[in-house]
């Protein structure tokens, strides 16, 4: 089965599969937009498929006030959160977006409760008009992030992406597939320089694909399980969280996450860290 998988995953970057590829997705970028009387609209159950305007939820925003991991020896337990939002760009099908993940050793007080790591990620995107397939809706984002975690050398890591993200929903479920091209950076003269590549090798350990699977079983209750990387890599990461609403409140929700991996952080992305944590999600 993972040497199918690899095939395939190598298929994707010869030529021809690439362009089969892009001729697939070429109608919902050229398709003009629904007439307003028949304007397809994503469920709202799904924020980062949303297409309304102004200021809006991109990815999920959590606090995880207690998380424990085996590998930081001595550190293990620490707080995780997410802040993520998104803009519609004047009336058109442009986006900015920005998330904003941290790791903060709030229990060691001993060191002054550090961040071990902050990953900052601006994005822009253009976002096609939702069109109905098969049973359910499709769209496509099609843009250009940076992810960055603002540390000096040796620390520092850094890396510009395009991206190509066709997703399709039905009823409950929500597939979201995001497949990223690195654009190349010059390599350091020196291990100390400042300009240059601070990590040549991530996408060995990233790849250049995710893939988001959302599912709302009902009452509230919602899984989201991120696989990252594997194919075409042999490493990556899964992470997968379950929410449900806090009771007798309707916009925060209690959430467990579980996480596997290389890449959690852009600093210790060689690092296979597993992961667990708890906490509250603002928006999903």
């Amino acid at each position: 089965m993972i040497e199918r998988l690899s095939k395939v995953a190598n298929m994707l970057r010869t030529p021809p599969a690439a362009a089969f590829l892009l001729a697939l997705l070429i109608p919902l970028f050229a398709a003009p937009a629904p007439a307003s009387s028949a304007v397809i609209t994503p469920a709202a159950d799904f924020p980062i498929i949303q297409t309304g305007p102004g200021l809006s939820t991109h990815k999920e925003n959590f606090v995880l006030p207690y998380t424990y991991s085996a590998e930081y020896h001595g550190r293990r337990t620490e707080a995780v959160f997410q802040l993520s939002a998104k803009h519609r760009l004047f009336g058109t099908r442009f986006y900015l977006a920005y998330s904003q993940l941290s790791f903060w050793q709030a229990y060691d007080i001993h060191n002054s409760s550090p961040f071990r790591d902050t990953d900052f990620n601006p994005e822009i995107f253009y976002r096609t008009a939702p069109i109905a397939y098969a049973q359910g809706i499709v769209g496509a984002d099609a843009g250009f992030e940076h992810e960055s975690n603002g540390q000096l050398v040796p620390f520092s890591r850094s890396w510009n992406l395009l991206y190509l993200s066709p997703w399709y929903q039905r009823g409950n479920l929500l597939l979201y597939l995001k497949l990223r091209y690195r654009i190349p950076e010059p390599a350091k003269a020196n291990p100390e320089d400042a300009m240059g590549d601070d990590n040549p090798d991530i996408t060995d350990y990233l790849g250049h694909s995710d893939v988001h699977l959302y599912y709302r079983p009902g009452k509230g209750h919602l899984a989201h399980l991120t696989v990252r990387g594997f194919l075409g890599c042999g490493r990556g990461n899964a992470a997968l969280s379950y929410s449900l609403p806090v009771p007798r409140s309707a916009d925060s929700f209690l959430v467990l996450r579980l996480s596997h991996g290389y890449g959690e952080c852009l600093v210790d992305y060689r690092e296979s860290i597993t992961r667990v944590g708890f906490g509250i999600m603002f928006a999903r």
